[in-house]
């Protein structure tokens, strides 16, 4: 026997329509707990604008330099939690290069864009020289560091390390160039060059390397003594503001780069958290008294 629907799909929704409410209805633009009554933010100037994003990733200590980094800096974290350290960022910078290269690619017909991504990409990989390669010299000081090539490419990443990983690349595969470029280079480059000045000099004194060693830390910062020295990231970060300051001009796409940014960071505190537990708090001799499920 077969048995007639009384009602179509369309009917059934409609009836139980009531079940929806306006009250919970969530905004298209902006973060995800935006209420779809909540009015846009007005459009800012561009040097207004650019000042309030620079503000949100500055003041951002535990996304930016961190318990974990604060305690490298500060020589208090011993060769094996270094070692492990130095996995887990390897792990990240050998993606950069390819998240970059998707950002030049999302750029779609703003020639603009595609030419500042692609010098940045260049950059990137060591000017196409495979020994200049930013993943490659993060290796060389892993293997300064006591790391073979086989531990580091082979390394199993942290859980965070890996969702901020594969979370960045989402947001540069997904989302708008302009949202991509505020997440990706302005709010993980602009922050770089005076950690890296810090933690350089933190490894030189406490494992006494070299400048070869290190290399990885002066390109990044900006060392007029290297060989091709492009300025270091603090050139990439003021590009990509300009790029910001040009094109983002309305009122929605200023808040889609403001949530672009917030999502970034909070990305960035993840995978921190994830470096300081497993590298400092797991060493810790309350630890295992904490982590210990009760009787």
């Amino acid at each position: 026997m077969t048995t007639t629907m009384t009602t179509t799909v369309r009917e059934q929704r409609n009836l139980n329509a009531f079940h929806l409410s306006t009250a919970l209805d969530h905004a298209p633009v902006g973060k995800p707990h935006a209420r779809f009554s909540d009015p846009l933010p007005p459009a800012l100037s561009p040097d207004a604008f650019l000042r309030e994003l620079t503000h949100m990733i500055v003041k951002s200590p535990d996304a930016n330099v961190s318990l974990f980094y604060d305690h490298l800096i500060a020589k208090k974290i011993p060769l094996e939690g270094i070692q492990q350290w130095i996995k887990q960022w390897y792990y990240d910078s050998r993606t950069y290069p390819s998240v970059i290269a998707m950002l030049a690619a999302n750029c779609s017909y703003c020639a603009e864009g595609r030419q500042f991504m692609g010098t940045n990409l260049a950059e990137e990989l060591g000017e196409f020289n495979p020994a200049r390669e930013h993943p490659t010299l993060v290796r060389r000081l892993a293997k300064a560091l006591g790391v073979s090539e086989e531990e580091i490419e082979f390394a199993d990443p942290f859980p965070e390390t890996l969702l901020y990983v594969e979370y960045r690349m989402h947001l540069v595969r997904h989302f708008h160039w302009l949202e991509a470029l505020a997440a990706g280079s302005y709010a993980i480059e602009l922050t770089i060059p005076g950690r890296f000045t810090k933690i350089a000099n933190a490894l030189r004194e406490q494992f006494n390397l070299d400048d070869d060693a290190l290399a990885i830390f002066g390109i990044h910062a900006g060392d007029e003594s290297l060989e091709k020295d492009y300025g270091g990231d603090v050139y990439h970060a003021m590009e990509a503001g300009n790029l910001i300051k040009k094109y983002a001009t309305t009122a929605e796409m200023q808040e889609r780069i403001r949530t672009a940014v917030w999502r970034s960071i909070e990305a960035r505190k993840v995978y921190q958290w994830g470096l300081y537990r497993e590298i400092i708090l797991k060493k810790h001799p309350a630890w295992q008294t904490l982590t210990t499920p009760p009787v």
